[in-house]
């Protein structure tokens, strides 16, 4: 574990050997006083708590965007829009996510995959790509490949595929990765 992550031994020792995402992000940049983003771990910006034992700062990729995201979204809907109003606009509230409703019913799968599997059972032509950036520890990759692994093959088992890119949760911001993404879409349509 610790020449696959440049952890130090003891801290994967405490840790069992199961990283918890925050504390891989704080830890594998300690030494630099840095904290790596969730959304791709490569986005680090300086740990403003570096002795706290709990995670005390914001994301630092979200807490970079969301400025920035919000006045080019005041703008658009402002200036090219037109439309006028004395409401605030938040590009993300903290609000809404703790109070996100996750569901009750934990013996049904949470999230698309029952859509999922009932969409790609009722279209045989149906072609899918789930893609995902591979240092997005947000939206794991390997989450959807144990996904796609467990559904039943419904006709040509690669209607259904995960891609991964360079980069983290908005990898397609980078051009390469665009790209790639693009030229594997391009392919699934083809196929169609």
């Amino acid at each position: 574990m610790t020449q696959l992550t440049g952890l130090e031994e003891e801290f994967v020792r405490r840790s069992g050997g199961r990283l918890e995402t925050e504390a891989y992000l704080r830890e594998v940049f300690r030494e630099r006083g840095k904290i790596g983003s969730i959304y791709d771990s490569n986005v680090t910006a300086f740990d403003p708590y570096p002795f706290s034992p709990y995670p005390r700062a914001n994301d630092p990729l979200l807490e970079s965007i969301i400025a920035p995201t919000t006045m080019a979204m005041v703008d658009f809907v402002t200036r090219v829009v037109g439309w006028k109003t004395d409401a605030s606009y938040h590009s993300l509230s903290y609000e809404v996510g703790r109070n996100w409703d996750r569901g009750e019913n934990r013996s049904m799968p949470m999230g698309a995959v029952p859509d999922l599997r009932a969409a790609v059972a009722a279209d045989p032509k149906l072609r899918v790509i789930i893609a995902h950036g591979w240092n997005d520890l947000s939206c794991p990759f390997m989450g959807s490949l144990l996904i796609v692994d467990q559904m039943p093959v419904m006709g040509d088992a690669t209607r259904v595929s995960v891609r991964e890119y360079p980069g983290g949760h908005m990898f397609y911001s980078r051009p390469a990765s665009q790209a790639d993404l693009r030229k594997d879409v391009r392919a699934m349509v083809e196929k169609h």
